[in-house]
């Protein structure tokens, strides 16, 4: 927002500078800035720009817009349309996101993911974090995962790091380059916290790409089977090795190591230091779930996989994967993914 409205005050500047008086000098950039942002965003650059047209008419230090009605008229069309073109732009955008239907204690959304669907199933469990952003194109990009830590479970902390997910989410953008920018974020926003997720990337064609950062490994399914994908886990994001922690040497470490090893593939590493490493993921069906789902499940979890293929589409799978133990709360997010033909089993 402070860019477009400085470039807005700057190129007001130039004009009058440049004793440039015409409509379309004074509303190009202004209006290319504002179509380009958040509605909320457009209509106070388009503001503001407006009062630097009134402001150059009125106090003539310089000369700046044209005063005849025509021009002001003009000005003031285009101005006002900047909103409307951003509204239509981001309604365009997320058109695409619709909601299923289903309980009242989750919400399943459904996004294009290359040639097939995907379905995110979002339910307000304890440090929940999810958020699927469809790519021009045809392509996307998802987060799922869980945070720890005080200060990131609040509303305020689990929106900052989905909006900088979302912010981020281009089609450039690699799931590698994500968890980057995510951890950054989350040692901005909590040095103490971390989370626990895993980025998911789909591309126009159907290929998924996927980057675990603490989290559980993903599921797939070949034919009507499930089975662990074997995506390398890489640390959780914003982990940090406690202060005065000396390394483990020697037969003590083999020994941690040794207890560790079981948990590892339910959870991931959450050791600090290296980096997440993307990894194709195959199969007909691929679906994530969260460090909270194996918290909630135990060792159990892995038994659930079966209901991945449970059900013909993505929504009903997704809703499925949010189910409590033994009928307890909902735990969320989960993300299933039919990347569509041709078949990849």
């Amino acid at each position: 927002m402070r860019a477009a409205l400085a470039g807005t005050t700057g190129n007001a500047v130039l004009m009058g500078v440049a004793e440039v008086g015409t409509p379309i000098g004074w509303v190009l950039l202004p209006g290319l800035l504002g179509v380009s942002a958040r509605p909320r965003v457009a209509a106070l650059v388009s503001a503001w720009a407006g009062v630097l047209v009134v402001a150059s008419v009125l106090v003539p230090v310089i000369p700046g817009h044209r005063s005849d009605p025509q021009a002001l008229l003009a000005s003031t069309l285009s101005l006002t349309a900047v909103p409307l073109l951003a509204w239509a732009r981001r309604r365009t955008r997320t058109a695409s996101v619709t909601r299923a239907a289903g309980p009242t204690d989750v919400a399943v959304f459904t996004v294009p993911a290359g040639p097939g669907s995907a379905a995110l199933a979002v339910c307000g469990s304890p440090g929940e974090i999810g958020a699927a952003v469809p790519l021009r194109g045809g392509g996307l990009l998802a987060l799922v995962g869980t945070v720890t830590g005080a200060a990131l479970d609040t509303p305020a902390g689990r929106r900052a790091i989905e909006q900088t997910f979302r912010r981020h989410a281009r089609p450039a953008a690699s799931p590698q380059r994500l968890a980057g920018v995510l951890d950054q974020a989350v040692r901005d926003l909590a040095p103490a916290g971390h989370l626990r997720a895993t980025i998911v990337r789909v591309d126009r064609s159907g290929a998924v790409e996927a980057a675990r950062c603490g989290s559980p490994d993903l599921i797939t399914v070949a034919a009507d089977r499930a089975a662990l994908a074997g995506v390398p886990a890489g640390p959780a994001l914003g982990s940090t090795r406690p202060a005065g922690s000396p390394a483990r040497t020697g037969s003590a470490a083999r020994a941690r190591s040794t207890a560790r090893a079981g948990s590892a593939a339910r959870a991931g590493s959450a050791s600090p230091g290296g980096g997440a490493t993307p990894s194709p993921v195959t199969g007909r069906r691929v679906a994530v779930v969260a460090a909270a789902f194996a918290d909630a499940h135990g060792e159990r979890w892995v038994r659930v996989l079966d209901q991945v293929a449970a059900d013909d589409d993505p929504a009903g799978a997704a809703r499925r994967l949010t189910r409590g133990p033994r009928g307890g709360r909902r735990t969320g997010p989960a993300l299933v993914v039919d990347p569509g033909p041709p078949s990849r089993a």
